[in-house]
């Protein structure tokens, strides 16, 4: 069956060539080299206390040494397997928030491996498009380091069973939702925890504002400089989205989803402007989701600031939520659509490729049933694209990977 969807899903498949691809580089950007990914060494890991490590790892995506925090399970057993619970930190702050935020007590005795990984002060859980020119540092690739190699460590060094679940406050919450949704199939649900979940809000004046915040980030310890994360906000805008949970929720479907945020309001009467931003972006992204009939569980509360006194609460909120669910994996729809401007894309186990002039987005579109329609559907786009080959027998592959060529004349071709 999960074979047997590719044919189908590739009926409604379109290339789409967007009036704002990306047809220049961000002015003052030198653009950074597609990041290569590779295995962890571990260096070094500290006791923290009964339940917490703190694990310094090698990262060949990253150039250099990193920090994750791991919080075992209550009366852990080696012999035994266990879910995992990645935690996303905010930005201006590290992998130490969680422990020194109170995570033992909240997650209490639910049997679940917490990984705790950094991001940097500003990582932006991305890898980045680039740098300004005549910054001395590299380029981060924070999401090739948490995904194609920490996902891995953790797997090989820690009993797990395989179910992964990712949550996040603040930019770990838009983070959490980016995660899942540019990789549909990995993460079997995501909470969001006032998170920026949508980076392409009320544009140009979000972009236009965040671009202007990035200027802390010439202070010492803030950087490296965060102008080039996705590029210009304007030539690069096909990026932007790329990174985007609400432009990407259609990919969230078959991912439980939790959200919650305060509306920016002190009890005391202040006014957190932050707070109120993010929770206009959840009212985007909700709308999105709402549109696609896709399910969320949602806590939007008054008052609420951008504070810990706030997440604390909500975190011990999404893991009662969660606890249930630990014990499940991803449900994969009988159909899904996925879209993404990635050179190559993964979703359900399914892996693609796409070879195009310029960055823009691919489309896939499998709402129909597979099951009685792929392969007669198939058979029909392909005599519109102009091409005699049979019927893609996928079934018969444990692994196909199927390329997308989009030529200057405005032509898709499919290859396997």
């Amino acid at each position: 069956m999960r074979r047997a969807l590719l044919a189908a899903a590739l009926a409604s498949l379109a290339l789409v060539s967007q009036a704002h691809a990306a047809t220049v580089d961000s002015p003052g950007c030198v653009v950074a080299p597609a990041p290569q990914a590779g295995t962890l060494t571990e260096v070094g890991r500290e006791q923290v206390s009964a339940r917490v490590l703190d694990i310094t790892l090698r990262s060949p995506a990253m150039g250099g040494e990193q920090h994750v925090n791991v919080l075992l399970p209550a009366g852990y057993d080696a012999s035994r397997r266990y879910p995992v619970l990645y935690l996303l930190h905010g930005a201006f702050g590290s992998y130490k928030d969680y422990v020194a935020n109170g995570i033992e007590p909240i997650v209490g005795d639910a049997q679940v491996i917490v990984v705790m990984p950094d991001d940097g002060p500003d990582g932006s859980y991305s890898d980045w498009y680039g740098t300004l020119a005549g910054v001395p540092e590299r380029a981060p690739a924070w999401e090739t380091y948490h995904l194609a190699e920490l996902v891995p460590y953790v797997d090989a060094t820690f009993p797990t069973t395989g179910r992964r679940f990712v949550a996040g406050i603040s930019s770990g919450g838009a983070g959490a939702m980016k995660y899942a949704a540019a990789h549909p199939g990995m993460f079997a649900a995501a909470g969001s925890m006032s998170g920026a979940v949508n980076t392409n809000h009320a544009r140009p004046f979000y972009p236009t504002i965040s671009e202007a915040l990035w200027l802390i980030t010439l202070l010492p310890g803030y950087g490296p400089d965060g102008h080039c994360t996705w590029g210009d906000p304007y030539t690069q805008e096909v990026v932007w989205q790329d990174n985007d949970p609400t432009y990407l929720a259609e990919n969230l479907r078959g991912t439980a989803l939790f959200l919650t945020c305060g509306d920016g309001n002190g009890p005391d009467g202040s006014y957190d402007p932050t707070e109120s931003e993010v929770w206009a972006m959840n009212q985007e992204f909700v709308k999105a989701l709402d549109a696609r009939r896709i399910p969320h569980t949602d806590h939007f509360y008054a008052p609420g600031t951008h504070t810990w006194e706030y997440w604390e609460p909500e975190l011990a909120r999404f893991m009662t939520w969660l606890r249930p669910r630990l014990g499940s994996g991803p449900a994969q729809p009988p159909a899904f659509a996925v879209r993404s401007a990635r050179a190559s894309f993964a979703a359900w186990d399914w892996r693609f490729a796409a070879r195009r002039d310029v960055r823009e987005f691919a489309y896939l579109d499998g709402t129909f049933d597979p099951r009685a329609h792929c392969r007669s559907r198939y058979a029909q786009f392909d005599r519109e694209i102009g091409n005699a080959a049979p019927p893609v027998v996928a079934e018969q592959a444990e692994q196909l990977l199927v390329e997308i060529i989009h030529d200057r004349n405005g032509s898709i071709h499919l290859s396997k």
